[in-house]
C-alpha cells in the first residue's frame, strides 16, 4: 500500500488507466474500445516498477486498442516487465534511449515515432504491422541491442528507420515492409550485426537503403525489393543501396529487386550464393548499375535466369568461388566488366549428354572487359569459334582474354582449339596496324595463320616448286656454256632458284630470259620469305607441344 501510496503524483485515475493498474500485477491483458485513453505517464509508472507482481505471476503492461496520451518516457530507465501494446495509437513519440528492457511488444500500433538509440532489449521486438511517423526522426533505434529476433513484418515507416549500429541476436524481420523517405536515407542498416538472418523479403523503400558493413550470420533475403526514389544530390547520389564492405555469411539473395540507381556492394564478402535472378536494375549519369568490385563470392554469383541491367555491371577484381552464371540473362542488358576478376566456373549455356543446346556467346551484352578475367572452366564446353565470338564483344583489344582462352583449350588437350583463338588475337591485333602494315598483316594472316599454321606455308611453297618446275619445262632457260654438256633438268632448276640453301649446279649451267628470267629473280626471294615462316612457326609450334605442325 506504501508503494501505490507513493504515486499520489498521477492524480486520479480514469477507470480505463485503473483496469490498467488492477490488471498489470497478474499480467493481464486489458482490451480498450476506440476512444479509451491511457496517460503515457501511467503506463511509464507501471513499466518502472510502480507495482509489485503478485507472487506466482509473471507482471507486464498489456494493453490492446488503447490511445497512448502523452509522451512514453523510459529513457535511461529499467523495465523489468515486457511490455505488450497491441493495436494502440501513440499521440507522441516513444522514448527508451539508453533503457534496460524485457520484450516488446508494438503489433499493429500506429506511433509518432520511436526514438531507442542505444536501448538494450532482453528478449524480443516487435513493430509488426505498425504504422510509425515522424519524417528525419520517425524511427531512431542507432546501437538498439535486441538478445532474440526483431520483427517488423509488415511495418509502415513514414520517414527515417535508422538501425545503425544495431546488434540482432537472431533474427531481423522487414518481410513486405514499407520505408517511405523520398529523396533521403530510407533505410539505415550500416554497421548493424545480425547474429542469424535477414529476411526483406517484398521489402519497400522510397529512398535509399543504406548497409554498409552489414554483417549477417547467415541468410539475406531481400527477394522482391523494390527500392524507388533514390538521392539526387549529396554524397550518396544516385545510389538505390549502398552496401560497401558487407559481411554475409551465408546467402545474399537480391532475387527479382528492382532499383531505378546504382546497386552498390563493392568489397564484400558472401559465404554463400549471390543471386540477383529476375532483378532489373538501372543506373543514373555514368554510375554503375550493380557495382561488386572487390568482392569475394564464395559459392557463386547468379546475374542471368530474367536478369536485366540498364548500365554497367562492374565486377572488377570481385572472386568467385562457384560459378559465374549469367545463362538467360535478357537481352539488350548493359556492359559488363570483368577486369582482373576471377571464376572457378563461367556458365552460359545449358547441354545435355555433353550436347551444347543453348547459351554461349549469345547469353553475353554486345560490350564485355575481359582484361585480367580468369577462369577454371566454361560450363558448358563450345567449340572455339562460339568462343571467339565472345571475345569479340570486347571494346578494345587486349591479349590476356585470347592467351588465357588459348590456355584453356589447351589444358583440356584441344590444340587446335587453341590455335584457332590465338589466330583470332592477331587478327584483331593486326587490325588497328597503318595501310601498309595491314597490308603485310593480311598476306601473313592467309598465308601463315600469324605463325600458327607454318603447314600454309609448307603447302604454299610445295605448289611454288611444282608451278615453277612445270614453267620451267617449257620456258626452259638457255646454257651459259654449251660445251659443258650438263643435262637441263626443269625440277631441279625450279628447285636451285627457289629453296634457300640447297644448290644443284643447274642454276649456274643455264639462264632464263625475258618475262622467265623475271621469274627466276623473283623465286630466290620467296623462297627466303616462306623458309623462314616455316621454320619460325615451326619453332612456335614445337614450344606448344607439336600442336601448329598438324
Amino acid at each position: 500500500m506504501a508503494r501505490e501510496a507513493d504515486q499520489d503524483w498521477l492524480g486520479e485515475k480514469t477507470e480505463a488507466e485503473q483496469r490498467l493498474w488492477d490488471a498489470f500485477p497478474h499480467g493481464q491483458l486489458v482490451d480498450y474500445q476506440p476512444g479509451d485513453e491511457l496517460r503515457a505517464e501511467v503506463v511509464a509508472a507501471l513499466a518502472l516498477g510502480a507495482v509489485a507482481a503478485v507472487p506466482g505471476r509473471t507482471a507486464g503492461v498489456r494493453i490492446r486498442g488503447a490511445r497512448i496520451v502523452g509522451e512514453l518516457d523510459l529513457r535511461h530507465g529499467a523495465v523489468a516487465v515486457p511490455l505488450t501494446m497491441l493495436a494502440c495509437t501513440f499521440t507522441e513519440p516513444l522514448r527508451m534511449e539508453e533503457a534496460e528492457t524485457r520484450s516488446i511488444d508494438l503489433g499493429g500500433s500506429r506511433l509518432a515515432g520511436v526514438r531507442a538509440t542505444g536501448a538494450y532489449v532482453r528478449g524480443s521486438l516487435s513493430l509488426r504491422h505498425a504504422r510509425i511517423t515522424g519524417g528525419r526522426e520517425a524511427a531512431l533505434l542507432q546501437k538498439l541491442t535486441v538478445e532474440t529476433d526483431f520483427n517488423a513484418e509488415g511495418l509502415h515507416c513514414a520517414g527515417h528507420l535508422s538501425l545503425s549500429g544495431a546488434k540482432i541476436g537472431a533474427a531481423l524481420v522487414l518481410n513486405r515492409a514499407r520505408v517511405e523517405y523520398a529523396g533521403q536515407i530510407g533505410l539505415n542498416l550500416g554497421g548493424a550485426v545480425i547474429g542469424r538472418d535477414v529476411y526483406g523479403n517484398g521489402l519497400r523503400v522510397a529512398g535509399q537503403l543504406r548497409m554498409p558493413g552489414l554483417g549477417v550470420g547467415g541468410l539475406l533475403s531481400l527477394v522482391g525489393m523494390v527500392l524507388t526514389d533514390p538521392p539526387e544530390s549529396g554524397h550518396f547520389a544516385n545510389q538505390s543501396l549502398s552496401g560497401e564492405s558487407s559481411n554475409i555469411g551465408g546467402d545474399a539473395l537480391f532475387n527479382e529487386l528492382t532499383a531505378p540507381a546504382q546497386i552498390e556492394l563493392s568489397g564484400g564478402t558472401f559465404g554463400g550464393k549471390l543471386q540477383f535472378k529476375a532483378a532489373s536494375l538501372a543506373a543514373l549519369d555514368d554510375f554503375p548499375a550493380l557495382n561488386l568490385s572487390g568482392s569475394t563470392v564464395r559459392q557463386g554469383l547468379y546475374i542471368g535466369d530474367g536478369f536485366h541491367a540498364d548500365g554497367t555491371v562492374r565486377l572488377t577484381g570481385v572472386q568467385i568461388g562457384g560459378h559465374l552464371d549469367i545463362y538467360k540473362m535478357r537481352p539488350n542488358s548493359g556492359r559488363i566488366q570483368l577486369y582482373h576478376a576471377h571464376a572457378a566456373t563461367v556458365r552460359d549455356g545449358t547441354s545435355r549428354r555433353g550436347i551444347p543446346l543453348a547459351g554461349g556467346s549469345a547469353s553475353w551484352p554486345d560490350w564485355v572487359m575481359l582484361d585480367g578475367f580468369t577462369y577454371d572452366a566454361f560450363d558448358p564446353y563450345l567449340p572455339p569459334q562460339d568462343r571467339i565470338k565472345l571475345l569479340r564483344r570486347q571494346p578494345t583489344y587486349a591479349a590476356q582474354p585470347y592467351e588465357f582462352m588459348a590456355a584453356y583449350y589447351r589444358a583440356l588437350g584441344h590444340d587446335v582449339a587453341a590455335r584457332e583463338i590465338l589466330i583470332e588475337k592477331e587478327r584483331v591485333r593486326h587490325r588497328d596496324f597503318r595501310r601498309l602494315s595491314r597490308i603485310g598483316s593480311v598476306i601473313s594472316g592467309t598465308v601463315l595463320g600469324y605463325g600458327y599454321l607454318p603447314r600454309r606455308a609448307a603447302f604454299l611453297a610445295a605448289g611454288i616448286q611444282i608451278a615453277a618446275s612445270v614453267f620451267y619445262a617449257f620456258q626452259m632457260p638457255t646454257a651459259i656454256h654449251p660445251e659443258d654438256r650438263i643435262t637441263y633438268d626443269p625440277v631441279l632448276y625450279a628447285a636451285d632458284l627457289f629453296v634457300p640453301i640447297v644448290h644443284f649446279g643447274q642454276s649456274d649451267a643455264f639462264q632464263s630470259h625475258g618475262f622467265a628470267a623475271w621469274v627466276a629473280f623473283a623465286l630466290p626471294y620467296l623462297g627466303w620469305a616462306l623458309g623462314v615462316a616455316i621454320v619460325a612457326g615451326a619453332s612456335r609450334a614445337l614450344s606448344k607441344g607439336g600442336g601448329g605442325i598438324v
